[in-house]
């Protein structure tokens, strides 16, 4: 019978997870972020993801540090490239969970790309 009910409760999310609201954070780094330095801050993004993944906060991540195409204009244009915003650009997304908004901002500033030149956006994903 006690294993029954631990493999219910693996299943069932308790109700405080149910709760949280998800949370997407959008990575960017400056355009001159290069694989150097992506390869020296790897390591503080392992620690990053442990920490999360320990608070049970993590949902899910991932990074795309190469261009890809945009698209843009009636004639639906296709360029390859990346769209880069006050000289920076959009390499990853994560996704956590937690109570609002404010909590989600205090998770968010344990990125390494703020101790890089980079910026976090963060924003409720809506349910």
């Amino acid at each position: 019978m006690t294993a029954i009910l631990m493999a219910i409760a693996a299943v069932v999310p308790s109700k405080a997870t149910a709760d949280l609201k998800k949370f997407v954070l959008v990575v960017r780094v400056p355009e001159t972020y290069d694989t150097a330095l992506a390869k020296k801050v790897g390591p503080e993004w392992d620690k990053t993801l442990e920490y999360w993944k320990a608070e049970g906060v993590y949902v899910e991540s991932f990074p795309f540090p190469q261009p890809g195409h945009v698209i843009s204009g009636k004639d639906k244009q296709v360029e390859a490239g990346m769209i880069t915003w006050g000289g920076q650009k959009v390499v990853s997304i994560v996704v956590l969970q937690a109570e609002d908004m404010a909590e989600a901002t205090e998770l968010a500033k344990r990125c390494p790309v703020l101790d890089h030149g980079g910026s976090v956006e963060v924003r409720e994903r809506p349910q």
